[in-house]
């Protein structure tokens, strides 16, 4: 396997986006592939052990849901990371089927999932750029209007991170009329008010949360392909001055 090289990992046990799975393999494969780095993709947790992870530079979390890994294999995880290792996660894999790895559910992901729209399921909304200073950042425009399935969160609070794009709840309807206990799923305060995208750092390492990417055409977006760039790039960095971490 050539090197650098990235991990994408795609194990479910709980609900599976097979859509935004694919999506997510096939513009990693391009990247990779065009940018002359290694890659492996899997749903075998197995890889999670301190010897294969260091074979990594990049961990991608392909809407990666419910309790995937064992404790041990969590553990080696968060010390990769620590360490200085790179994450990016995907939509799923920040729902709200990780509060067995309280670690990852509290410290990597921070807000809590508590539903997205049911009908219809995916709207255009309007996606607005909070950072326009950080290097994610770089290139993307003050909005754009893109179709997903919208998730919405307990809180705009993101202790140690940064908010990177938020959605402007009037450009759709973020109500569920058909399930659950919640049926009003907006969270207030503007597109500030309701980030869907932030980036922090994790010790020596750092990550990239999106909740985009339930569909395989937000992969084919060329604004949110330049996100993900840009997010990889960022990730990826070795710099002294953490340059866009949360102060």
């Amino acid at each position: 396997m050539a090197q650098p090289a990235v991990l994408v990992f795609s194990k479910t046990r709980s609900w599976r986006h097979n859509e935004g799975i694919a999506g997510a393999d096939r513009f990693f494969s391009e990247f990779t592939t065009n940018n002359k780095l290694g890659l492996f993709t899997t749903v075998n947790a197995a890889v999670f052990n301190a010897e294969q992870l260091a074979r990594f530079d990049l961990v991608v979390f392909n809407n990666m849901t419910g309790d995937s890994l064992s404790p041990e294999q969590e553990s080696a995880f968060q010390n990769w990371i620590e360490d200085g290792g790179a994450l990016i996660a995907l939509h799923g894999s920040g729902d709200n089927s990780h509060s067995d790895w309280s670690w990852y559910d509290t410290q990597v992901i921070g807000p809590q999932f508590i539903g997205h729209p049911a009908d219809p399921q995916f709207q255009n909304a309007r996606v607005v750029n909070l950072a326009a200073a950080h290097p994610i950042m770089q290139g993307i425009p003050a909005d754009w209007i893109h179709n997903d399935e919208w998730y919405s969160f307990d809180t705009a609070k993101l202790t140690g991170a940064v908010p990177l794009l938020g959605l402007d709840e009037d450009s759709y309807n973020p109500q569920n009329l058909v399930y659950g206990d919640r049926e009003d799923l907006r969270m207030g305060g503007g597109p500030q008010g309701h980030p869907i995208a932030w980036a922090r750092c994790i010790g020596k390492g750092r990550s990239f949360y999106s909740a985009i990417g339930h569909k395989h055409t937000s992969y084919d977006d060329p604004i949110y392909r330049r996100v993900l760039t840009n997010a990889v790039a960022w990730v990826r960095a070795d710099d002294a001055q953490r340059d866009g971490c949360s102060k």
